[in-house]
């Protein structure tokens, strides 16, 4: 059990050290964005959170490593990933966040709507087998039709 949690440890503190550098930065571009003093400009506080959650995350990462070292915790890491992603289970549900990931971040910007909205509730369904092809596009059809006029026509809300 100490094992698996100085794995985790291990894990998490490579996470949470590169998503500090991302606030890091991103508080830095804000600082320039703002043109003021740092000590005034609103970069100040999520700058030093990430200073703070760098220097964290480098305790934890120094803290998993003292019983073996690197080169074991990633040989413990690697041996748990490739037993997870063995797993049908996992392997549909990473499938099932990539088509999120297309449907959020390239079908909504090249198509409309409606369009991307269908397509997505598609692919989703006919992955999961949700049942015939036929009951597939009925249901998709009438989703993808009332969201729109439900939202659009009826509340006046304008979809992306």
């Amino acid at each position: 059990m100490e094992n698996e949690r100085k794995q985790f440890d291990f894990l998490s503190s490579i996470i949470m050290f590169a998503l500090s550098v991302y606030v890091i930065l991103a508080g830095i571009g804000i600082y320039h964005k703002a043109g003021k003093l740092f000590y005034v400009s609103p970069a100040l506080v999520p700058t030093m959170l990430g200073f703070m959650l760098c220097l964290l995350s480098v305790i934890l990462f120094l803290s998993s490593i003292q019983d073996g070292g690197i080169s074991v915790r990633i040989a413990e890491v690697k041996s748990y990933f490739s037993g997870i992603l063995k797993d049908k289970n996992t392997m549909r549900m990473l499938i099932g966040v990539l088509l999120m990931a297309l449907y959020t971040f390239v079908l909504l910007d090249l198509l409309p709507f409606w369009l991307s909205t269908f397509l997505f509730m598609l692919l989703l369904m006919f992955f999961l087998d949700a049942g015939s092809l036929t009951k597939i596009l009925v249901i998709t059809v009438l989703c993808s039709a009332l969201i729109v006029l439900l939202f659009q026509v009826c509340f006046r809300v304008p979809l992306p």
